[in-house]
């Protein structure tokens, strides 16, 4: 294997577990903290900064993500890759789709409905990304198990 395969695979991997984790995070572990321990104008409030904060590494991951899967596509295994490989960019291109759409519609409108202490406004942008973003952590778990032992399968 190439130092370059190598670099390729491990800025692919740590991007994954950046955004794969991060779902994982706030899906599991924050929302329902937050849930039980905050009246919605300050579970809202908190959770609108952490999506601020994280969507930005996400973008970052995205990006990383589409960067590095393509230089190992294009440079290490061309004719040889697996369906599994095309499965994963297929999935990841629905994830880039569902995280565009998150970002720029409930997320924002989310951003809106928090500055106007629209909390019933709020509830419901919230109840749209978590929906999203356990699709999208559903998507990426199976591109990890498809990344992982893909290849054992042909």
């Amino acid at each position: 294997m190439s130092m370059q395969l190598a670099i390729a695979i491990a800025l692919h991997q740590l991007a994954t577990v950046v955004w794969i984790g991060g779902m994982f995070f706030a899906h599991f572990a924050l929302r329902p903290s937050a849930q039980t321990q905050l009246q919605p104008p300050q579970r809202l409030a908190l959770l609108l900064a952490v999506f601020r904060r994280f969507f930005v590494w996400v973008w970052i991951a995205v990006l990383v993500l589409w960067g590095s899967g393509f230089w190992i596509f294009s440079g290490i295994y061309d004719a040889a890759m697996g369906w599994h490989v095309h499965a994963m960019m297929a999935l990841a291109l629905v994830m880039t789709g569902l995280f565009a759409y998150l970002y720029f519609v409930p997320y924002r409108a989310l951003g809106q409905q928090v500055a106007a202490a629209d909390w019933a406004g709020a509830g419901a942008r919230l109840s749209t990304i978590r929906r999203i973003i356990l699709l999208n952590l559903t998507l990426g778990l199976v591109v990890t198990v498809l990344g992982a032992a893909g290849r054992y399968w042909q």
